[in-house]
Order: structure tokens, then C-alpha cells, then sequence
């Protein structure tokens, strides 16, 4: 079943100005998305690609027990999806 909520924290990898990526903080904690982005960041090429943690409002879903960002509706900048 997905829901639609407001103000989730999201962990979004950018490349080529675009979302590619998009994780679920489980804790919904902002420590937890930096700490998250530094280990990501470290095992990737950051002249490729940029991490950054924010509040979306995004559709989310229960994937066996666990949440799953289905679709980014509005991000941290205003930005709406299409």
C-alpha cells in the first residue's frame, strides 16, 4: 500500500543534475542521513555524482517491513515531480 507523507528524510544521489537515487532514512533522524552520505561518498566518484540529505514529500511503501520511497513528489527546493 503506498501512502503519500510530507517532510520524509530522504538520502537523494544527483548526477547530470538529475535524481537517480533516493533511500529512506529508517530512523528518520538527520544524523543518521549525514552519516549515511559520508559513507556513500566515500566510495564513490564525487566529481560524477552528489549526495545530499533533505525533507521530501514523496509516496512511500511498505516493502516487507521496511519503507521505500516509491516517487519524490516536492523536494526541499520547492521543486515539484512531473
Amino acid at each position: 500500500m503506498e501512502i503519500i507523507t510530507k517532510g520524509i528524510i530522504v538520502l537523494c544521489m544527483f548526477y547530470q543534475g538529475g535524481i537517480i537515487e533516493h533511500t529512506y532514512i529508517q530512523d528518520q533522524k538527520m544524523s543518521s542521513c549525514l552519516k549515511a552520505k559520508r559513507t556513500v561518498e566515500r566510495s564513490v566518484n564525487p566529481e560524477n555524482v552528489r549526495m545530499a540529505c533533505g525533507e521530501v514529500d514523496a509516496i512511500i511503501e511498505n516493502d516487507n517491513g521496511r519503507m521505500r520511497v516509491v516517487k519524490i513528489i516536492k523536494d526541499k527546493y520547492g521543486n515539484y515531480a512531473d
